[in-house]
């Protein structure tokens, strides 16, 4: 009883000052040990002339040892918070916001002068607060009992006098002063940020005593080891997520106290019926919770690109520092709950809370502190981008100008130095072309923090839940491996420290210390075995001729014959994970203990020694026999999907062929090692079910590293980017029947790119390590690992122009009865798919209007059909081609002031949500946010509904803020084909009657010419509608600027557009892109222009740089094919006419290269003889003496069987006149119409036979039904042609 009456006297006692504790007492206090971290002159002398409030809960644990001794139990003090309810209101940023509280004053809030002058006037000082006895009056009146039906009542007065209590005690708070300027706060937080990962193995101990302890704290201890073990595993850490993890740590800190608590005050009810596992549990749950939230926002951050940390750069400051309020307030509504409870007498416990209360500084004066820290710890890269963003027009000027985007994100990569394919070599062949769109990066860039974060909020929870699943399993799982010693205690030297019992013998023996030179080990580890196995057995090859092994005695003789001289390399490796020639005893524990259970050590050794050579073999053959087998599936996948495939094989065959390529040099794989192949499979399943469990989502180091454990990356990298395209291969194997979405594909390549990135790492540190050897690096890399890194450190003679040429790849047909038929599309797919890309019929029929008859005014007069334009700051219609008139249905919303509305537009169809509100004088005030599917960011308008002119008028921007608009938006009920020639905003505003009379005659002429079915108006709709799909195919993906006349006509045709032509005009662009191949950064070096469609190679065209291969590409302009190109600096010579030139209507991939090329070479051989004929039969007159016109002669296409010995084309005369000469017969002829042919002309290089189109068929791509075979646009079905050109007397040309 006397534990409540202890809290009574307390409350009682909480405004009263004591003055009792003299000068003298404090003037030989010292820092805390508690609080090393802080700085010395947090603690003044006494004699300083200044006023000094000490509050009892910070004092330390020595001088609480000190001072309660000598004081009435009755004292203890406790932290209030404002209101007892944990209130956890949802933002719309989707952050728990806790209401704003204060830290109260202890009971006795104790006031050391030094100075009379400093004493405080009467009329502030505190005397007696009611709220105390009342607070008092209510503990007391519940304190033998508390009666059920009246607890509610009572706590709610409860938090009625605490709030009270706040208004009464803030003539105090200026009383408060602090220890340490900001400057030094700031100095201090900084210390912590450099040193978290330090204690934090420490720290986390700590919390799991604490934790099986009070079991109750698990959650959220878990939840905190989780996110930081996944932040250590991230190889570059951001100093701002680091300042983040602080404040965690700071408040996780404060459960530290319940390690002072016994577990069976656990179950002590408070008179309100709760124990302390009641009050905190809601707590731990929420604290957990945001944890995970924190860390995930940490997470999308840390993978942002440097330019969109620039660009967004105050929003993320923003989203981060919102969860150190956070943090902070958790802590204090923690701390208030465990100061209620260590008021009822725990008094260790209570002393230290008090020390961590010192701790705790007023929120206003953290954040300003986090905010300069924030402002400190920008990388003088984001500095430096942020000033060439200035400098060129700003953040805004980046929406609209995709060069100069383009630019700054290769300013940034360059700045930002992480490995990358770019920063080595630019698939693709151009060196000055970006890998990926202006628009799929202005979408990244863009992207709204809280947006982003959403997004990536399923990635992350896969990777927090599998990282919170192999913690629990490490500390659940106990392995016992034969011959391992068990560590009590080091007594006679570091040998002692060594798990393994055959290493701590050898160690011993050899009298080694902390390290050993990695080759001394591996010899001596030799000699031991061959003394433990010596007999008349055989002698082994590679060891000493006078040590044998028996393997009749010994079940591991077999493995021990691998430990030899001739597998030194590698076994050294296997234990030296570092590369730095020695062997640390941490590392011969790490290799030890990660050996299957089942085997010995020399099991384990062999395995190094040749299991590993040969599974990098076998798995470099799978992959490479994965490439073939999607090359195959790629010519039978939908139209649509087959860009998704292209862009694939752009990104990812570089990076793995760089380690297969290596590898195909090693000699075979040798036989009989079925003994080690157990290990294999147990690590491959291993791997995959990892990946599985983060959805073959690969999206930062810590999730590749939580993938593979850690450890050397050579060690799993060749599994695990098999399984990866093994699983990326089954999402193509769908794409065979279904439309997937680019974002299937488009995460995987992510994925293998930072698989790249860590072997780039890799190799970069080995080469540091390798230099500061005094060795070179490139030797070095012929022999480390197998020589698998090697050309990751030096590509040159890969990419060589020779070793592209010569380079052959295979293809393998698809056959879908092969292959796994239990794969389901569900397991495999993340996204919708559809059958087809269809064309957007739909918009054309009526929509009919609901009646919303229960609806009311004003709600119900903004319901229905809205159209209108996008226009700029002065009135005139926005007039750049990219947006045209919007149509939108508005409809109410769940919510009582929500809308939400469908709509339609060139960009798709798509959706609104906003709401309404009235506004001064009862203005209906409308806000919503058009979601285009394209953006990655919201178009926001702001704007009210005026009744008289029936119109929604307002400004549009990217900002929630009216005044960051863009310009004015205004839309209205009028039809749509009216509306197209409505007067603007500014024609309006500047003479309204003028318009109007405007807007009369030529919505009555419309109507006429509509209604009469005028040949002018359908003519004016195809134009419009011929101009606008073109020139947006132009400027969208083949990159080619308009000139002034062409953007004109642009902008008038899709300013005419009514909503529902743009839409389906729309989806038109779509289905033509889908069936349009576009070479990606493959540009003409004739006109400049991106090359879609039919691309021309050169063949006779080299570059003089024999380091990488690159080409010279043309697109099939006419002015294009008969230039000469002067402007390749990099090329032996000049580009004639007259050279030999490959066309390719499909995109070519890399791989393909040396196919194709030694394909035109052999066609040209085999056409160069029927060239000459062509070229001399051209010469001569084309009227013969019989009369027949050979080029007009009617011929068909023969698709009968056909003679062996008939070689030069599958054509027959049709019935008619017949005197052609016999050297006339044997001329080749058009395949398409049977046409003599002359120079230009084309040959198929992968047809059967010969097959010749002249260049009139040609320009029409022709489909032809052979007897061999249908030949169509298909690369792998035969597209690729000999194209000839008069002025030489053989092929030049090829196709």
């Amino acid at each position: 009883m006397h534990l409540y009456r202890s809290f009574s006297h307390s409350l009682r006692k909480f405004n009263q000052p004591s003055l009792a504790r003299s000068t003298s007492a404090d003037a030989g206090r010292t820092p805390s040990s508690d609080n090393s971290d802080e700085a010395p002159q947090q603690r003044r002398q006494a004699s300083e002339p200044m006023s000094i409030i000490p509050r009892s809960w910070k004092r330390s644990r020595k001088e609480t040892a000190t001072t309660d001794d000598h004081t009435d139990p009755s004292q203890a003090t406790s932290t209030l918070p404002l209101s007892s309810k944990v209130e956890n209101p949802t933002s719309n940023a989707g952050i728990r916001e806790m209401p704003p509280s204060t830290p109260l004053p202890a009971a006795g809030l104790n006031v050391l002068v030094t100075d009379l002058s400093m004493v405080p006037h009467t009329e502030v000082m505190p005397v007696r607060n009611p709220v105390s006895d009342t607070l008092a009056e209510i503990w007391d009146a519940d304190k033998d009992g508390p009666n059920d039906s009246n607890m509610s009542r009572r706590l709610n007065a409860v938090d009625d006098a605490v709030a009270s209590a706040q208004g009464n005690i803030a003539p105090f708070t200026s009383l408060i002063t602090v220890s340490a300027d900001a400057v030094e706060q700031s100095k201090i937080a900084k210390r912590k940020i450099d040193k978290f990962f330090e204690g934090m193995p420490i720290f986390m101990d700590a919390l799991d005593a604490v934790a099986a302890l009070h079991p109750f704290i698990g959650v959220v201890v878990m939840a905190f080891k989780t996110v930081c073990t996944l932040e250590m595993k991230r190889r570059d850490n951001e100093k701002k997520i680091i300042a983040l993890y602080v404040e965690m740590r700071d408040m996780m800190d404060v459960l530290l106290i319940l390690n002072d608590v016994p577990p069976e005050h656990d179950k002590v009810v408070a008179p309100d019926g709760r124990n302390i596992a009641d009050r905190l549990t809601p707590l731990i749950e929420r604290t957990a919770d945001d944890i995970k939230l924190c860390s995930n926002a940490c997470d999308t951050y840390a993978k942002k690109k440097l330019l969109a940390k620039v660009v967004q750069g105050p929003l993320w400051d923003d989203k981060l520092l919102s969860y150190v309020t956070l943090f902070s307030k958790w802590r204090q509504k923690i701390e208030f709950e465990l100061s209620i409870y260590t008021s009822r007498g725990v008094d260790k416990a209570n002393a230290k809370l008090d020390t961590i209360g010192d701790q705790t500084r007023s929120l206003d004066e953290k954040m300003n502190v986090m905010i300069a820290i924030f402002q400190q710890l920008v990388s003088p890269k984001q500095k430096q981008l942020s000033e060439f963003v200035g400098e060129n027009g700003g953040v805004n000027i980046l929406r609209i100008n995709d060069k100069l985007l383009l630019s700054l994100e290769e300013t940034a990569s360059k700045l930002s130095g992480a490995p990358s394919a770019e920063g080595h070599r630019v698939q693709g062949g151009k060196t000055t072309a970006a890998n990926r769109s202006a628009d799929d990066l202005r979408k990244e860039i863009f992207e709204e923090p809280d947006a982003a974060a959403e997004k990536n909020w399923t990635a992350f929870l896969r990777k927090f839940d599998e990282q919170k699943r192999q913690i629990i399993d490490d500390l659940t799982r106990v392995i016992e491996r034969g011959n391992d010693r068990v560590i009590q205690e080091v007594k006679s030297g570091p040998h002692d420290r060594i798990l393994n019992d055959t290493i701590h013998k050898i160690w011993a023996e050899m009298g080694w210390h902390g390290s050993v030179k990695a080759r001394h080990f591996v010899l001596a580890l030799r000699d031991h075995y061959l003394e433990m196995f010596a007999s008349e057995a055989p002698t082994v090859r590679g060891m000493s001729s006078i040590a044998t092994v028996d393997s009749s005695q010994n079940s591991d003789a077999w493995a021990i014959k691998f430990i030899n001289v001739m597998q030194l390399q590698p076994i050294m490796e296997a234990f030296d994970d570092d590369a730095s020639g020695f062997i640390t005893i941490t590392e011969m524990n790490r290799f030890t203990s990660s050996r299957p259970v089942d085997w010995s050590l020399p099991h384990w050794i062999a395995f190094w020694a040749v299991g590993y050579r040969s599974s990098i073999i076998d798995y470099a053959e799978k992959m490479e026999n994965l490439f073939a087998k999607m090359e195959g599936v790629r010519a039978d996948v939908l139209p649509t999907n087959r860009e998704h495939i292209d862009n694939y094989f752009a990104s990812v065959w570089w990076d793995i062929h760089r380690l297969t390529a290596a590898v195909h040099q090693l000699r075979p794989r040798p036989d009989n090692l079925e003994k080690l192949q157990s290990y294999l499979e147990t690590e491959e399943t291993r791997l995959s079910d990892n990946l599985k469990a983060v959805d073959y989502i690969i999206d930062g180091s810590d999730t590749l590293t939580l993938i593979t454990g850690v450890g050397r990356i050579e060690k799993t990298v060749f599994p695990l980017l098999y399984l990866l395209m093994k699983h990326h291969y089954e999402i193509m194997r769908i794409m065979w029947t279904k439309v997937l979405d680019p974002r299937e594909l488009r995460s995987g390549v992510e994925s293998i790119s930072f698989v790249r990135d860590a072997i780039q790492y890799r190799v970069d540190d080995l080469a540091i390590i390798f230099s500061q050897q005094k060795l070179d690096p490139k030797k070095q890399f012929q022999n480390f690992a197998y020589g698998i890194f090697k050309y990751y450190h030096d590509e040159t003679t890969l990419w060589s122009v020779d070793h592209v040429a010569n380079f052959v790849s295979t293809v393998i047909p698809y056959d879908d009865a092969s292959e796994d038929e239990d794969v389901k599309p569900k397991d495999i797919l993340k996204y919708e798919t559809t059958d087809e890309l269809a064309l957007d019929y739909w918009v054309y029929d009526a929509e009919d209007v609901p009646s919303y008859r229960d609806v009311q005014p004003p709600l119900k007069d903004l319901l229905g059909h809205w159209h209108g334009y996008f226009y700029e700051e002065d009135g005139i219609r926005e007039a750049s081609g990219t947006d045209t008139m919007i149509t939108f249905v508005l409809e109410p919303a769940d919510g009582e002031q929500n809308l939400k509305a469908n709509a339609w537009s060139n960009r798709g169809r798509y959706t609104i949500s906003g709401s309404w509100s009235k506004g001064e004088n009862d203005v209906i005030q409308i806000k919503f946010q058009m979601l285009f599917p394209d953006l990655s960011w919201p178009i926001i308008f702001n704007g009210h509904f005026d009744p008289d002119r029936d119109a929604l008028t307002g400004v549009w921007g990217t900002l929630a803020d009216p005044d960051n608009s863009f310009g004015q938006m205004e839309f209205r009920r009028i039809q749509p084909r009216y509306l197209t020639v409505y007067p603007s905003i500014k024609e309006l505003s500047d003479n309204k009657p003028w318009s109007l009379w405007r807007f009369a005659i030529a919505a009555v002429r419309n109507d006429i010419r509509r209604d009469r079915w005028s040949w002018s108006y359908f003519s004016q709709r195809r134009d419009d509608r011929k101009t606008f799909i073109s020139f947006s195919l132009r400027s969208l993906y083949v990159r080619t600027a308009l000139n002034k006349e062409e953007f004109q006509q642009f902008c008038a045709a899709a300013l005419r557009l009514t909503p529902a032509d743009a839409c389906f005009y729309g989806s038109q662009i779509n289905h033509i892109r889908a069936q349009t191949p576009v070479h990606k950064n493959i540009y003409c070096d004739s006109c400049l222009s991106r090359i879609s469609g039919a691309r021309l190679l050169c063949l006779d065209c080299a570059s003089k740089n024999t380091v990488f291969y690159e080409s010279l590409d043309l697109c099939c302009a006419p002015q294009c094919v008969t230039t000469r190109v002067t402007n390749r600096k990099d090329l032996g010579g000049t580009h004639e006419p007259n050279h030999r030139l490959v066309k390719f209507r499909t995109v070519v991939q890399s791989r393909q290269r040396g196919r194709v090329y030694a394909e035109a070479c052999a066609a040209f051989e085999r056409v160069e003889d029927l060239c000459r004929k062509i070229a001399t039969f051209s010469k001569q007159p084309q009227k013969r003496d019989t009369g027949l016109d050979v080029a007009n002669a009617s011929r068909v296409v023969d698709t009968s069987p056909r003679p062996e010995d008939e070689t030069l084309q599958n054509v027959t005369q049709a019935p008619g006149p017949s005197s052609q000469t016999q050297e006339d017969s044997d001329l080749p002829t058009c395949g398409k119409c049977n046409g003599s042919l002359s120079f230009p002309c084309w040959y198929c290089i992968a047809c059967e036979g010969h097959l010749f189109i002249c260049d009139t068929c040609d320009a029409g791509a022709p489909d032809l039904t052979r007897s061999s075979g249908e030949h169509t646009d298909d690369f792998n079905r035969g597209e690729t042609r000999v194209y000839r050109r008069p002025s030489q007397s053989h092929a030049v040309a090829v196709r």
